[in-house]
């Protein structure tokens, strides 16, 4: 039997040791500030990121991982005679999972299956963890990605964002209503549909935030047999309650911490909370 190599991009977010532990290959997508290229989690770390966010007035950008990158990752890989599984940040928010089937083209290969998540951050690094543990059960290659794009359809993200400051400078809502938001206290709740990217809700203040996140795994179903995460930037005096009321709403006592790192950061700003997990 073929070794099934699972390969992602730096957006998933997924825990360090679980990276290291289980040979992910974790390819990076770039944070731009000033005309300088850092690589996600390699040249740049989130305290570097809040750093340039301060300094004000322009918001570093991201860029996608090229399709050249992909393609000098495949060829390693296809040396020992493998499968690979690619599994990227929604195609609607990232020209990633494009670059992955442009290098899957290019090397004219039928090894090599590429999955859209659908979805953003954890919600991939949901995917990735369900293909690995499908791998280790001995799964054929054409089932597990069958039912990757199968669970594609049922990742359900949504986080709560301090401030709309820096989707207002990421041209994702006006002036205006940046500021009408800022007036009242007002905390925009984001989540993935369709691959896309939309406010949820509006709460005010922080506490009502966390209380419409639990709605929304309530109104979403969530399916307890696969794994649920939480995860966050700042707002260190809030999250233990979260997990603790997140854990009594699932009855889940395990629940995933992911490393939320800086492309995601770049958008969200320097706190954020977020749900993540599979709909029945």
């Amino acid at each position: 039997m073929k070794k099934i190599f699972i390969v992602t991009d730096s957006t998933a977010d997924l825990p360090k040791d679980y990276v290291k532990n289980k040979n992910i290959i974790v390819a990076p997508l770039t944070v731009i500030y000033k005309g300088i290229s850092y690589r996600d989690r390699i040249d740049i770390d989130n305290n570097k990121l809040f750093s340039f966010l301060k300094e004000g007035k322009e918001l570093p950008k991201t860029s996608q991982v090229n399709p050249q990158s992909f393609y000098e990752i495949y060829s390693n890989l296809l040396k020992e005679d493998c499968y690979i599984i690619s599994i990227h940040i929604s195609s609607f928010l990232s020209g990633t999972f494009q670059s992955a089937l442009i290098a899957k083209n290019m090397l004219e290969s039928q090894n090599i299956f590429v999955v859209d998540s659908k979805s953003v951050s954890f919600g991939t690094g949901l995917l990735v963890m369900e293909a690995q543990s499908m791998i280790e059960k001995g799964m054929d290659i054409k089932e597990i990605y069958q039912r990757l794009i199968e669970l594609s359809s049922k990742v359900r993200v949504a986080f709560i964002l301090d401030t709309f400051e820096y989707i207002k400078k990421g041209g994702r809502i006006s002036s205006t209503k940046a500021a009408i938001g800022t007036l009242f206290n007002i905390k925009p709740i984001i989540h993935s549909k369709d691959g896309k990217l939309l406010v949820w809700e509006k709460a005010r203040g922080i506490k009502k935030g966390m209380e419409l996140l639990l709605k929304y795994i309530e109104n979403n179903n969530i399916d307890k047999s696969y794994n649920l995460a939480v995860g966050s930037i700042g707002f260190e005096k809030d999250v233990p309650e979260f997990l603790n009321r997140v854990r009594e709403l699932t009855q889940i006592s395990d629940i995933i911490i992911p490393d939320v790192g800086t492309v995601i950061a770049t958008y969200s700003g320097p706190n954020v909370i977020g749900v993540y997990f599979f709909e029945k």
